[in-house]
């Protein structure tokens, strides 16, 4: 059962740590774009956000993020050896670093400054998909350097557990002081799906709302900050809520977009054959290849390819690992290859007979054919000849042939005489 969407928000009281604010991203240059994607399955990717009218502080802003999403992912391994949030990552140079997107927001600073966390995320998050940034197999990190949108309010988080996407919304000027590393987690972990229906210790409204835990003021996802920094904060106090609990309902350690470093990676090798102008997707992000290409999964993964030809091309089927020519479903269990044929959209037809008889087709032959339409031909021997066989891409005695069309066609018509013995006088 889908579960619905809920909205929550991370309200500071008394933690005045200072935030971090270095500048630790490995990448560089600024751009709205999703780059091209060089992690496999669902992940997490991050974006920076200002008003219309702010200023552009993002190599300061980026630095903060990737240091604070370096810090969760530590902090993560810690609580969970077997599992992190996958990150959305890009190539710079000869290096693979935190992909980040950043964008000014087609509202201006008084759209947000105190309009209240619901409305403000209600806006982002709306913003954030009109610019493209709505993958259904990524949820999204945003630093929103703007004015603050409620007192006392660091972040808010909504999500789904199964679907994308869902945003995580930090507002940096929302706290001043408050380390931002912290508010990241308990957000995307409410983007994540958390809390879920059917957790025992979900708090009273009047505590802080149903998508936060009251057991422990320890715990990440507690609904108000206590003065303790992320290192000292537990991932699901006791485990009996939302995360590696013993329950019937949903639990966010098997969530999609957490990465499992206890099991193998596996390798897909995809490519191409026939007339090879084409591409090859993946539902799950990780496969886009218009060359052969390979790409490791965590053992298990389950993801869709789907070949494009290009424009004088036609998909024609499946080889290796998959079959026929719909969508290729793979479970990766083990190393799979897999090869998408392509064809043309005209094939050559070269018809010949040996001896005396004519190749009839239907519908009429050319020099050409349409590439994957029905051809039919019939072997029709002259008076005082017989057909004899078929060679070429027609096999057997049989004097009707209907080949496969997805490249050229050579065949040949024997024709043998008929000897008409006579009787002696």
């Amino acid at each position: 059962m889908r579960k619905g969407l809920f909205l929550v928000v991370f309200a500071a009281t008394l933690w005045l740590a200072p935030g971090a604010l270095a500048s630790g991203w490995c990448g560089g240059g600024e751009t709205s774009a999703d780059r091209p994607d060089v992690v496999t399955g669902q992940q997490v990717h991050a974006v920076v956000a200002v008003p219309s009218d702010g200023a552009d502080a993002f190599a300061t802003d980026a630095g903060r993020l990737a240091d604070d999403v370096a810090s969760m992912l530590t902090w993560w391994r810690g609580q969970d050896p077997t599992r992190v949030p996958r990150y959305d990552q890009a190539t710079f140079g000869a290096a693979n670093c935190l992909d980040i997107s950043f964008l000014h927001l087609p509202e201006p600073s008084a759209a947000y400054a105190g309009a209240g966390a619901s409305i403000a995320f209600s806006r982002v998050a709306t913003d954030l998909a009109n610019a493209g940034l709505a993958n259904p197999y990524k949820k999204y990190l945003v630093y929103f350097d703007g004015p603050a949108v409620q007192e006392d309010v660091c972040g808010t988080g909504a999500g789904d557990f199964a679907d994308g996407p869902s945003y995580a919304v930090v507002w940096l000027q929302g706290c001043a002081g408050v380390p931002t590393d912290g508010v990241a987690t308990h957000e995307l972990l409410h983007a994540f799906g958390a809390l879920p229906e059917g957790a025992p210790h979900a708090c009273a409204p009047a505590d802080g709302g149903t998508g936060h835990p009251c057991d422990s003021s320890t715990d990440v996802l507690y609904p108000f900050t206590t003065g303790a920094p992320l290192s000292s904060q537990v991932l699901d106090f006791n485990h009996d809520d939302y995360y590696a609990h013993s329950g019937t309902w949903i639990d966010i350690q098997d969530s999609l977009w957490l990465q499992r470093v206890d099991v193998p990676q596996v390798a897909l090798t995809v490519s191409r054959a026939g007339a090879v102008a084409g591409e090859i997707q993946s539902d799950v992000p990780g496969v886009d290849c218009t060359a052969a290409c390979t790409t490791l999964w965590g053992q298990g993964s389950q993801i869709s390819l789907t070949a494009s030809p290009s424009q004088s091309t036609r998909f024609v089927r499946w080889a290796g690992g998959c079959v026929g020519d719909g969508n290729c479903s793979l479970t990766l269990t083990q190393a799979t290859s897999v090869v998408a044929v392509f064809g043309p959209l005209r094939i050559p037809l070269r018809l010949s007979v040996t001896g005396k008889g004519r190749i009839a087709c239907t519908p009429r032959c050319g020099k050409t054919a349409t590439a994957g339409n029905a051809l039919i031909f019939q072997a029709v021997a002259t008076k005082g000849w017989r057909f004899k066989r078929w060679t070429g891409a027609c096999k057997g005695r049989s004097a009707i042939c209907e080949p496969a069309t997805d490249f050229g066609l050579t065949a040949r018509a024997v024709f043998a005489h008929v000897h008409v013995a006579k009787k002696k006088r």
